[in-house]
């Protein structure tokens, strides 16, 4: 986790390091005053947009400014929280995070996925077979531990 305070720390040591005023890095970024001087007061909030914006203004690597503000919150050295991050990278890999990103972007932009949670098969089969066995709604839900709605839900969209 990154502070607002340690991160706020980060970005006024990376504009002194390259020796530009808030003014000038306002310019530079095109973000209003009023929000980088929030920001380096801990203060404010920011996107990754706004974020990966100052960070190239300053001419670093939005990561690195992360990784120097969560070791400092962490209280470990930067070596130590970049083992951290290798064998987390690791576990992902192992888990084809990176090579299964290209199967959720069509044509460069993210395909949306439906709002609520998932459900499995093994629920949605449950829920259809007390449909037929003429249990009504609100006892599927309380049977299945769901909501009313997501059985009706159910009902509605699917059939054996």
């Amino acid at each position: 986790m990154v502070s607002r305070k340690s991160l706020a720390a980060v970005l006024r040591l990376a504009r002194a390091s390259r020796g530009l005023s808030r003014d000038q890095l306002h310019e530079k970024a095109k973000i209003y005053p009023s929000q980088l001087h929030g920001l380096e007061n801990g203060k404010g909030g920011v996107t990754l947009e706004m974020f990966g914006t100052i960070a190239e203004a300053l001419g670093y690597d939005p990561l690195a400014l992360l990784i120097v503000a969560s070791s400092y919150d962490a209280q470990i050295t930067v070596a130590d929280r970049l083992a951290v991050i290798k064998k987390q990278l690791e576990n992902l890999d192992a888990l084809r995070i990176a090579s299964e990103m290209p199967k959720h972007f069509a044509e460069g932009k993210l395909i949306a996925e439906r709002a609520g949670r998932s459900l499995s098969e093994d629920v949605i089969r449950e829920a259809l077979a007390c449909r037929d066995q003429g249990l009504n709604q609100p006892e599927t839900a309380e049977r299945l531990g769901i909501h009313q709605s997501t059985v009706s839900r159910i009902w509605r969209r699917k059939s054996i």
